[in-house]
């Protein structure tokens, strides 16, 4: 891993967002945005999913998932310009591989509603309840989103470990 970790500091990608005085913290907020758009969005249509927020139809919820989409398009970008200017401190990180971990099974837990729950949901009008594969569907992304939340914000506090 030491060698891939000074491989891609060596580029000359890395040391281009090393070199700039703004584009870290540019970045940072970009993630948070991000962060606030896939919490506030997906966690919405966790939350119905689960069974709250029932006076809300299920198609109207899922409506806000585009903006969960482009927020989690906006983390990713700016994730990768974070890991490629210093890879040193993610790839030794405990946090940065539990937070990864939890994105894993957000996209898995996504892929699987997605191929054998939301037909049979995803017509379900305001005022009905959702069966217990969505509602196991909405608080597994729901966990592993704050997962997310929690791994990341603990990235500079339990550093390298490895």
């Amino acid at each position: 891993m030491d060698a891939f970790i000074a491989w891609l500091q060596s580029t000359s990608l890395s040391q281009a967002i090393n070199a700039s005085l703004w584009l870290w913290p540019i970045c940072e907020t970009i993630h948070f945005v991000g962060l606030t758009l896939v919490l506030g969005c997906a966690g919405f249509f966790d939350l119905r999913l689960m069974g709250f927020l029932r006076r809300v139809p299920i198609a109207g919820a899922r409506m806000l998932m585009p903006w969960a989409t482009a927020g989690f398009l906006l983390n990713l970008t700016t994730g990768l310009i974070f890991l490629i200017g210093h890879p040193e401190q993610y790839f030794t990180n405990p946090a940065w591989w539990l937070k990864v971990s939890c994105l894993v099974i957000a996209g898995a837990n996504a892929l699987v509603f997605e191929r054998f729950a939301a037909g049979g949901t995803l017509g379900l009008e305001a005022g009905e309840d959702t069966p217990r594969s969505a509602k196991a569907a909405g608080a597994i992304s729901l966990v592993a989103w704050i997962g997310v939340l929690y791994w990341g914000r603990m990235l500079p506090f339990i550093g390298d470990a490895f």
